[in-house]
């Protein structure tokens, strides 16, 4: 039977989440989108191979013990800040709706450019955002040094296992701390992308304004990242119901207002998400509306028993006929391919 995962959000939690604020420098002069999702995902998918041969690299060098270079990294990440600056919401639906099997490396890929976007929303310049994209490249280093039969184990880890997979931000710090020339923030967000807001992460139980900024952030999208992605353990979850998920856990887990930025950076809908409608038809979000967050732009796919129709894109905003969202949906449990509605 397929799965329904409900409403992400309710209409007051996502007019709480987008309720408007003061624009950054970066909005200001840097807001505009000069590549449709279509041309910026053809693009930005050369660049994530690129990505995850680099991943594989160097991963599989900490994993043999051999040396790496952290700043090999540089041209890969500012690629992802171009392709963020083009289009972040292509940027942001290519790990999405790209199928690769292998969570080790794509994790680290995702969470850097989902960073760039994060960091991008914040006001972060150019700089700084370089810096952030290779903190969240490198986030997870340490894991490359956990034993395989932990780390990929399909069942619950064990009290003991658990002890051991939480010891990878310390092993990844000390790991990037052999770097010569390595950021602190870098240093810093390996070490601290575990920490919570309320006290209650780890390694070391750090509270509120003694986490960094770059920490704060990346733990936002490594954990949006890991409840969207396959592991051996778990099926992928609906963005859009993660992003529920996360709006819940905004006063505990995170830094005050940041999860409510990255809503407002993805949508309450992220482009990709499998939709059914008001009127039963099933389809695809292909831009989100951040004038009105529950009414993306859509593509009708399907009717109500799933059987392919011939497909119109919808502005859901402002209708006569009050079409709108009701579900979002798995889309792995009707081998949907959502990417080939983008493409």
């Amino acid at each position: 039977m397929s799965q329904h995962w409900g409403k992400a959000m309710s209409a007051e939690e996502a007019r709480a989440a987008m309720k408007s604020d003061a624009p950054t420098d970066r909005e200001i002069g840097e807001g505009s989108v000069n590549a449709s999702i279509r041309d910026e995902l053809r693009r930005v998918d050369g660049l994530y191979g690129q990505a995850i041969d680099y991943a594989r690299e160097f991963i599989d060098d900490v994993r043999a013990g051999k040396p790496f270079d952290f700043s090999e990294a540089t041209p890969l990440v500012n690629g992802f800040i171009d392709s963020v600056f083009r289009n972040e919401s292509a940027a942001a639906a290519i790990g999405r709706l790209k199928s690769f099997d292998e969570y080790t490396y794509t994790h680290c890929i995702n969470v850097s450019i989902l960073a760039v976007i994060l960091g991008r929303k914040l006001g972060y310049a150019r700089e700084k955002l370089e810096v952030l994209g290779i903190a969240g490249l490198f986030h997870d280093v340490g894991k490359a040094t956990i034993p395989e039969a932990i780390l990929n184990k399909p069942g619950k880890l064990t009290d003991e296992e658990m002890a051991v997979m939480r010891t990878h931000p310390l092993r990844g710090n000390k790991l990037l701390r052999e770097q010569k020339g390595i950021p602190v923030e870098v240093l810093r967000g390996c070490l601290e992308h575990h920490e919570k807001h309320d006290g209650s992460g780890y390694p070391r139980g750090l509270k509120g304004d003694a986490i960094s900024d770059y920490s704060r952030l990346l733990a936002v999208v490594d954990v949006y990242d890991a409840l969207t992605s396959r592991r051996v353990y778990k099926e992928p979850m609906p963005p859009g119901k993660v992003l529920g998920m996360m709006y819940t856990w905004r006063v505990t887990d995170f830094h005050p207002n940041i999860v409510e930025q990255f809503i407002k950076s993805l949508g309450v809908y992220p482009v990709g998400s499998f939709v059914r409608l008001s009127s039963g038809d099933h389809a695809v979000v292909v831009d989100h509306n951040p004038a009105a967050p529950l009414s993306p732009l859509v593509h009708i796919a399907f009717d109500q028993a799933m059987r392919p129709i011939v497909g119109s894109t919808q502005d859901l905003s402002g209708r006569d006929d009050d079409l709108k969202i009701m579900d979002v949906i798995n889309p792995d449990d009707h081998q949907v391919d959502v990417y080939s509605f983008l493409r």
